[in-house]
Protein backbone atom coordinates (compact mmCIF):
# COMPACT_ATOMS: atom_id res chain seq x y z
CA UNK A 1 0.00 0.00 0.00
CA UNK A 2 1.48 3.58 -1.06
CA UNK A 3 1.69 6.16 2.05
CA UNK A 4 0.21 9.43 1.95
CA UNK A 5 2.94 11.49 2.00
CA UNK A 6 4.42 9.55 -1.60
CA UNK A 7 1.41 9.45 -3.18
CA UNK A 8 0.38 13.82 -2.72
CA UNK A 9 3.79 14.83 -4.30
CA UNK A 10 2.59 11.69 -7.15
CA UNK A 11 -0.45 13.89 -7.50
CA UNK A 12 0.82 17.78 -7.52
CA UNK A 13 3.39 16.61 -10.06
CA UNK A 14 0.90 14.72 -12.31
CA UNK A 15 -1.53 18.34 -11.84
CA UNK A 16 1.62 20.30 -12.66
CA UNK A 17 2.85 18.23 -15.92
CA UNK A 18 -1.03 18.69 -17.33
CA UNK A 19 -0.98 22.50 -16.76
CA UNK A 20 2.17 22.47 -18.74
CA UNK A 21 0.33 20.44 -21.34
CA UNK A 22 -2.30 22.61 -21.67
CA UNK A 23 0.15 25.66 -21.89
CA UNK A 24 1.91 24.07 -24.17
CA UNK A 25 -1.40 23.07 -26.22
CA UNK A 26 -2.93 26.38 -26.44
CA UNK A 27 0.96 28.19 -27.50
CA UNK A 28 0.71 25.27 -30.50
CA UNK A 29 -2.61 26.42 -31.40
CA UNK A 30 -1.80 29.92 -31.28
CA UNK A 31 0.74 29.53 -33.44
CA UNK A 32 -1.33 27.47 -36.18
CA UNK A 33 -3.98 30.22 -36.22
CA UNK A 34 -1.13 32.89 -36.77
CA UNK A 35 -0.03 30.76 -39.78
CA UNK A 36 -3.26 30.13 -40.88
CA UNK A 37 -4.52 33.71 -41.21
CA UNK A 38 -1.01 34.31 -42.98
CA UNK A 39 -1.39 31.86 -45.58
CA UNK A 40 -5.04 33.06 -46.16
CA UNK A 41 -3.62 37.00 -46.36
CA UNK A 42 -1.19 35.79 -49.26
CA UNK A 43 -3.85 33.87 -50.41
CA UNK A 44 -5.66 36.80 -50.77
CA UNK A 45 -3.08 39.16 -52.22
CA UNK A 46 -2.04 36.76 -54.70
CA UNK A 47 -5.60 36.91 -56.23
CA UNK A 48 -6.20 40.66 -55.65
CA UNK A 49 -5.59 41.51 -59.37
CA UNK A 50 -5.76 40.01 -63.05
CA UNK A 51 -2.09 39.39 -63.87
CA UNK A 52 -0.72 38.11 -60.98
CA UNK A 53 -3.61 35.38 -60.20
CA UNK A 54 -1.91 32.00 -60.45
CA UNK A 55 -4.65 29.89 -61.85
CA UNK A 56 -4.57 32.59 -64.80
CA UNK A 57 -1.15 32.63 -65.92
CA UNK A 58 -1.58 29.62 -68.54
CA UNK A 59 -3.75 31.97 -70.32
CA UNK A 60 -0.84 33.90 -71.28
CA UNK A 61 -2.78 37.80 -71.10
CA UNK A 62 -1.94 40.62 -72.71
CA UNK A 63 -3.96 44.10 -71.60
CA UNK A 64 -7.47 43.74 -71.99
CA UNK A 65 -9.22 45.37 -75.05
CA UNK A 66 -11.98 46.92 -72.42
CA UNK A 67 -12.45 47.20 -68.90
CA UNK A 68 -15.82 47.91 -67.26
CA UNK A 69 -16.49 49.72 -64.48
CA UNK A 70 -16.86 47.95 -60.97
CA UNK A 71 -20.88 47.58 -60.42
CA UNK A 72 -22.44 46.24 -57.72
CA UNK A 73 -23.98 42.24 -57.69
CA UNK A 74 -27.48 42.11 -56.47
CA UNK A 75 -29.24 38.89 -55.37
CA UNK A 76 -31.97 38.27 -57.64
CA UNK A 77 -34.57 37.46 -54.54
CA UNK A 78 -34.71 37.66 -51.01
CA UNK A 79 -31.34 36.82 -49.25
CA UNK A 80 -29.77 35.27 -46.29
CA UNK A 81 -28.73 37.33 -43.66
CA UNK A 82 -25.38 36.78 -44.35
CA UNK A 83 -25.01 37.48 -48.03
CA UNK A 84 -21.58 39.37 -48.58
CA UNK A 85 -21.14 42.51 -50.34
CA UNK A 86 -20.02 41.95 -54.21
CA UNK A 87 -18.90 44.04 -56.85
CA UNK A 88 -17.89 42.83 -60.27
CA UNK A 89 -15.63 43.78 -62.99
CA UNK A 90 -15.31 42.96 -66.38
CA UNK A 91 -12.55 42.60 -68.36
CA UNK A 92 -12.26 41.91 -72.53
CA UNK A 93 -9.63 39.87 -74.31
CA UNK A 94 -9.97 38.50 -78.05
CA UNK A 95 -10.46 35.04 -76.84
CA UNK A 96 -11.90 35.65 -73.06
CA UNK A 97 -14.10 37.43 -71.23
CA UNK A 98 -13.24 37.46 -67.19
CA UNK A 99 -15.34 39.11 -64.79
CA UNK A 100 -13.76 39.87 -61.28
CA UNK A 101 -16.00 39.59 -57.93
CA UNK A 102 -14.77 41.69 -55.29
CA UNK A 103 -16.47 40.07 -52.63
CA UNK A 104 -16.78 41.38 -48.77
CA UNK A 105 -17.29 39.62 -45.92
CA UNK A 106 -19.74 42.07 -44.32
CA UNK A 107 -22.78 40.90 -43.34
CA UNK A 108 -23.69 41.00 -39.90
CA UNK A 109 -26.29 38.21 -39.76
CA UNK A 110 -22.59 36.26 -39.75
CA UNK A 111 -21.24 37.51 -36.13
CA UNK A 112 -17.52 37.43 -37.07
CA UNK A 113 -17.85 33.98 -38.97
CA UNK A 114 -15.32 33.76 -42.24
CA UNK A 115 -16.52 32.22 -45.85
CA UNK A 116 -15.21 29.32 -47.96
CA UNK A 117 -14.86 28.68 -51.19
CA UNK A 118 -16.60 32.05 -52.17
CA UNK A 119 -17.01 31.58 -56.23
CA UNK A 120 -18.69 33.65 -58.85
CA UNK A 121 -20.84 30.90 -61.27
CA UNK A 122 -21.85 31.44 -64.72
CA UNK A 123 -24.36 29.12 -64.32
CA UNK A 124 -25.97 29.85 -67.72
CA UNK A 125 -25.10 31.80 -71.02
CA UNK A 126 -27.40 32.46 -73.01
CA UNK A 127 -25.01 32.70 -76.52
CA UNK A 128 -22.96 29.49 -77.13
CA UNK A 129 -20.03 31.97 -78.02
CA UNK A 130 -19.67 32.61 -74.47
CA UNK A 131 -18.99 29.40 -72.95
CA UNK A 132 -17.71 29.10 -68.64
CA UNK A 133 -13.68 27.89 -68.85
CA UNK A 134 -12.20 28.34 -65.62
CA UNK A 135 -13.28 29.38 -62.00
CA UNK A 136 -11.08 30.42 -59.11
CA UNK A 137 -12.56 30.53 -55.55
CA UNK A 138 -11.73 32.67 -52.49
CA UNK A 139 -9.93 29.47 -50.46
CA UNK A 140 -10.96 31.67 -46.73
CA UNK A 141 -12.29 34.90 -46.63
CA UNK A 142 -12.21 36.47 -42.67
CA UNK A 143 -14.57 38.71 -41.70
CA UNK A 144 -14.45 42.27 -42.78
CA UNK A 145 -12.01 41.06 -45.53
CA UNK A 146 -12.23 41.45 -49.06
CA UNK A 147 -11.00 38.50 -51.81
CA UNK A 148 -11.32 38.27 -55.14
CA UNK A 149 -13.10 35.30 -56.90
CA UNK A 150 -12.69 34.95 -60.88
CA UNK A 151 -14.87 33.33 -63.30
CA UNK A 152 -13.03 33.14 -67.06
CA UNK A 153 -15.46 32.66 -69.94
CA UNK A 154 -14.09 30.96 -73.57
CA UNK A 155 -15.38 33.62 -76.08
CA UNK A 156 -15.88 33.94 -79.78
CA UNK A 157 -16.59 37.59 -79.93
CA UNK A 158 -17.26 37.32 -84.02
CA UNK A 159 -20.30 34.78 -83.73
CA UNK A 160 -22.08 36.80 -80.56
CA UNK A 161 -25.27 37.44 -81.91
CA UNK A 162 -26.46 40.64 -80.32
CA UNK A 163 -26.07 40.96 -76.32
CA UNK A 164 -25.15 37.58 -74.41
CA UNK A 165 -26.87 36.98 -71.04
CA UNK A 166 -25.37 35.63 -68.13
CA UNK A 167 -27.28 33.75 -65.38
CA UNK A 168 -25.05 34.00 -62.11
CA UNK A 169 -24.52 32.85 -58.94
CA UNK A 170 -22.73 33.02 -55.47
CA UNK A 171 -21.55 29.70 -54.32
CA UNK A 172 -19.80 30.03 -50.82
CA UNK A 173 -19.77 28.24 -47.38
CA UNK A 174 -20.11 29.62 -43.72
CA UNK A 175 -17.52 28.38 -41.64
CA UNK A 176 -18.46 27.49 -38.02
CA UNK A 177 -15.82 29.71 -35.73
CA UNK A 178 -14.14 28.17 -32.25
CA UNK A 179 -15.63 30.15 -29.56
CA UNK A 180 -12.35 30.17 -27.61
CA UNK A 181 -10.45 31.97 -30.17
CA UNK A 182 -12.82 32.73 -33.27
CA UNK A 183 -10.72 31.11 -35.42
CA UNK A 184 -12.10 28.88 -37.86
CA UNK A 185 -12.97 25.45 -37.34
CA UNK A 186 -12.14 24.45 -40.81
CA UNK A 187 -10.79 27.04 -43.47
CA UNK A 188 -11.08 25.72 -46.73
CA UNK A 189 -11.27 21.98 -48.24
CA UNK A 190 -13.38 20.53 -45.65
CA UNK A 191 -16.99 20.73 -44.83
CA UNK A 192 -17.31 19.02 -41.56
CA UNK A 193 -17.89 22.70 -39.68
CA UNK A 194 -19.62 24.13 -42.36
CA UNK A 195 -22.74 24.68 -44.23
CA UNK A 196 -22.84 25.77 -47.88
CA UNK A 197 -25.19 28.36 -49.46
CA UNK A 198 -26.27 29.31 -53.24
CA UNK A 199 -27.36 32.98 -54.17
CA UNK A 200 -28.48 34.06 -57.44
CA UNK A 201 -27.49 37.29 -57.92
CA UNK A 202 -28.56 39.28 -61.13
CA UNK A 203 -27.75 39.02 -64.57
CA UNK A 204 -24.69 40.18 -66.18
CA UNK A 205 -25.06 41.20 -69.76
CA UNK A 206 -21.89 40.63 -72.52
CA UNK A 207 -22.38 43.21 -75.41
CA UNK A 208 -20.30 42.63 -78.57
CA UNK A 209 -19.13 46.24 -78.55
CA UNK A 210 -17.23 45.53 -75.37
CA UNK A 211 -14.71 43.38 -77.37
CA UNK A 212 -13.65 46.54 -79.58
CA UNK A 213 -11.42 49.40 -77.47
CA UNK A 214 -12.56 52.12 -80.34
CA UNK A 215 -16.13 51.58 -79.92
CA UNK A 216 -15.77 51.55 -76.26
CA UNK A 217 -13.83 54.99 -75.56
Amino acid sequence: VLSRPFLIPALIDSESQERRLTVVSSLLRSKYIRLKHKLTEAQLKSQSSLHIVPALRSLNLDEPVHTSNPFKARASSVTTSHFPDISLVKYFFPRYVIIQAMVTNSATGLNGKSLGDVQLIVAESSDEALLPSINVPIKTLPFKMTGSSWCVLAASPQRLDGTAILACELRYRVLEVDIATGAPLSFSGSSSFSRSFVEEIQDVEIRPAEFKLSEMS
